[in-house]
């Protein structure tokens, strides 16, 4: 049930808005006209800006499919228009009084001396900033291209990606991550198999949001990153086909293909990417732990094939009103296996008493993830705007593992042998829906709107004893969950402009209401357990900017965030990895909840320094913890309090015409004070350093070269995880041909295989040194080839209503 306090605050919100924007209408007076090409032929999408006599912005449309605008303001005084678009020159009208005007026919002229357009995205900055957004152009760098999402993620100023699983910004865990401005449906580990089957080559930025504003979603401590996707802006039939070969351990094979038809008023696009092959990791931990050591090593042969598809449709029913249908699909099916051996001591003397060798044969796993997204947007040029998202997703998930365990003394006989086998599932159901508002108010832009979203899982979990007759079914270690949440939120969002200050302000409210059950058999009866919570939050923010020179900006900002816990850490149960080592969810796990300050200051958006406060309260760690005499468990938990400081410089360089670089420091310091339990507490402090350095040459016959070089240091991780210094360099050729239609690329990554993890963990009584390495030197070589035809319109970008639920499914 939706809270009787939310439907009383949306109530008020909306009566109050219906007032303002009465109001508001009386005095505007509208500025009109046409903007056309040298061919008097209308141009769409346009931006047309109203500016002050002071050259300050005060709104901004664009132009419909006739080229026509109309802008509607109410304050007397003398303004004037200018209008913009890729391609051609800026048109600056007179200044006028404000009055009703007609501005009539605007002709733009295109730009002299327009290089083809590969030289053009070569010269973008690769990192630039947007107010407080970071934008990372990956569609013109070398090495983000033809390698998945995630590797073309690594690259991003401040971001991180720690063992393959978990995403960082400027050091700090709980991202948000968005594709399109829509939710991905998943998290951790899922959340990069997805990334890694996208392939980078459909990229255009990467938008690092440090503070996002009331409107987005309240999740992501450390902030939102929103993956771009390019959109094809040319009428007719026009797609890409590219496709790649790379080899580390074995060999891999990427494909991507894209397709757009646009017509009149229809548009229709969809694309296909896969990642066949199979991915190896070697990882290992040596602990120490009540009076033994178990030194492990693992080989990981990861054989699930990725998939990806899209398929969308846009219909403009007129210059206002468009309708859009979007499905999603993404496939993950095949095999896999792990083989650990473990070779356990006495200590000190860590002679080798016995061993432990454990395989995990995955003959049987499959993950499925659909969404289907109905839109309406309402745009019109007086500033007024309405989004409807209805959304509904599901995701499944399965798993079949056949597990040996053998155990042997010193002299390899064989002490003991188990088989077990194990059947896992997990089903999720997301319904949501989403409405957004936008006018012009008082010389400002007011935003408001209200979401509501339901998320059904049930999760079952089968173990197996193999022995030679018949599998028999464990009753302890089996269980089913079933986890139902409802969610309903709502936001008010203003900025305006006072003198030389930018200022925007805003709150979103958030009630979820939420039931965990766990069903399960003791002693043969059925029982079930209930978990019910119900909790509202505010979450308030405000920024303020303001010019302090020419070209020079500095803004401050402050914002409430939320990490919860992804639904499948909610269920209590224990997973066997092997008999030495678990998994365990702990379902009273509580959101997490983080206060975040930001200083952001630029010079001409090629130098930006900011720096990040953050305090974070119930910090959700994943920690590694003893388990009887001899065991380890792995377990969400709520450790304690987070404070996180970030100072970061990005700085972009041309020292000659054919040589540009850009580099992103970054120093952060963390101090975690986190409680195991009442005899456990932890007070850690460690100070680190990220340097970035991406450097892209010109050269002659249409190619282009690119160096990357990373470092890391050493640094905090998790709850009680410090991480080891890693540093990779890449190195990626380019070559365009056939009349610029097609591309041949050749790079290597990681060419001294420098990036290989390791980490320690330490508690009273427990010790632990691990390391890993994923494969990341790769060789690889690709082309692919364009074909287009017609003239510019672009494909629509929207945000689902799921953005925030989906990101929470792992």
């Amino acid at each position: 049930m939706v809270s009787p306090q939310v439907l009383r605050i949306v109530l008020i919100g909306i009566l109050i808005l219906t007032g303002i924007t009465l109001y508001s209408q009386v005095n505007d007076k509208y500025i009109t006209g046409k903007v056309v090409d040298r061919n008097m032929s209308p141009i769409t999408l346009a931006t047309v800006s109203l500016h002050d006599r002071n050259d300050k912005l005060i709104l901004s449309t664009s132009t419909d499919s006739l080229g026509q605008f109309n802008l509607r303001f109410g304050v007397k005084g003398k303004y004037f228009v200018k209008v913009s678009h890729v391609g051609d020159k800026d048109y600056q009208s007179a200044i006028f009084e404000l009055i009703d005007v007609n501005l009539g026919t605007l002709k733009l002229l295109p730009l002299e001396n327009i290089l083809e357009e590969a030289t053009v995205e070569g010269r973008k900055k690769t990192v630039q900033v947007d107010g407080g957004t970071f934008i990372y152009n990956v569609e013109n760098t070398l090495g983000g291209q033809d390698v998945s999402v995630l590797e073309a993620l690594k690259r991003a100023p401040g971001v991180f990606v720690e063992n393959e699983s978990d995403i960082t910004l400027n050091g700090k865990s709980g991202v948000q991550i968005l594709l399109d401005g829509r939710q991905t449906f998943l998290s951790g580990k899922e959340l990069t198999d997805l990334l890694k089957s996208l392939s980078s080559n459909n990229l255009k930025s990467i938008e690092i949001i440090n503070s996002p504003t009331a409107k987005y979603e309240a999740t992501g401590a450390a902030g939102i990153i929103n993956i771009n996707t390019k959109k094809n802006q040319v009428r007719g039939l026009n797609g890409n086909v590219s496709t790649a070969v790379a080899y580390g351990i074995s060999a891999k094979q990427l494909q991507n293909a894209t397709l757009n038809y646009r017509v009149d008023k229809l548009n229709i696009f969809a694309n296909y990417s896969h990642t066949l092959g199979n991915y190896h990791y070697l990882y290992g931990t040596n602990r120490q732990q009540n009076g033994k050591a178990y030194n492990s090593h693992t080989k990981d042969v990861d054989k699930r094939q990725k998939m990806s598809s899209q398929v969308g449709i846009d219909y403009y029913l007129n210059d206002k009103n468009t309708i859009g249908f979007l499905a999603n699909g993404n496939f993950i099916f095949g095999g896999g296996i792990t083989d650990t051996r473990t070779e356990i001591s006495t200590l000190p003397s860590l002679l080798m008493e016995e061993s432990l060798d454990a395989i995990n044969d995955y003959y049987g796993q499959r993950t499925a993830r659909y969404n289907f997204n109905f839109n309406y947007k309402y745009e019109d040029t007086l500033g007024r705007s309405l989004n409807l998202d209805a959304d509904y997703g599901f995701f499944d998930k399965w798993n079949k593992n056949l597990q040996s365990n053998i155990y042997r003394d010193h002299q390899q006989n064989i002490l003991q042998e188990n088989l077990y086998r194990t059947l896992n599932g997990i089903d999720i159901d997301l319904k949501g829906i989403k409405i957004d508002y936008g006018m012009n108010l008082w010389q400002g832009k007011l935003e408001t709107g209200f979401k509501y979203s339901n998320v059904g899982s049930k999760n079952n979990a089968r173990f197996f004893h193999v022995d030679k007759g018949p599998d028999s079914l464990d009753n302890r270690r089996t269980n089913d969950f079933h986890f139902d949440e409802h969610t309903t939120s709502a936001y008010l969002d203003y900025k305006r402009t006072l003198g030389k200050w930018s200022l925007q302000g805003g709150v979103r409210i958030e009630n979820s209401n939420s039931k965990g059950t766990l069903f399960y058999n003791e002693n043969g009866a059925e029982l079930d357990d209930d978990i019910k919570r119900n909790f509202t939050n505010l979450f308030p923010f405000f920024s303020a900017t303001r010019p302090l020179g020419e070209n020079q900006t500095v803004s401050l900002s402050y914002a409430k965030r939320i990490e919860r816990p992804a639904y499948q850490d909610l269920n209590p149960f224990i997973y066997m990895l092997d008999e030495l080592s678990f998994w365990q969810g702990n379902p009273f796990l509580s959101p997490s909840l983080t206060h975040r300050l930001t200083v952001l200051y630029s010079l001409r958006s090629a130098t930006v320094v900011s720096f990040n406060f953050a305090y974070t309260d119930q910090l959700n760690a994943k920690v590694t913890d003893t388990l009887d005499n001899d065991k380890i468990v792995m377990i969400s938990r709520n450790v304690g309090i987070q404070k996180h400081w970030s100072l970061s410089l990005t700085q972009n360089f041309t020292p000659k015409f054919w040589w540009d670089l850009t580099f992103n420091g970054l120093l952060y310091f963390i101090q975690n004070d986190v409680s195991f339990d009442q005899y456990r507490n932890l007070n850690l402090q460690q100070a680190a350093g990220r340097v970035s350095l991406v450097q892209s040459f010109r050269l002659p016959l249409k190619m282009r070269a690119e160096v990357t070089a990373v470092y890391n240091s050493n640094r905090l991780s998790g709850a009680n995880t410090i991480s080891r210094e890693i540093s990779q360099v890449d190195v990626a050729f380019q070559k365009i041909l056939l009349n610029d239609k097609a591309t041949i690329r050749f790079a290597i990554n990681d060419i001294y295989k420098g990036n290989q993890s390791k980490y320690t963990q330490n508690f009273p009584g427990f010790v632990s040194n691990s390391y890993g390495y994923y494969e990341s030197r790769q060789v690889r070589l690709s082309f692919s080839y364009r074909f287009s035809s017609g003239t510019t319109k672009a494909q629509r970008t929207r945000k689902s209503a799921l953005e925030n639920e989906s990101g929470r499914i792992q």
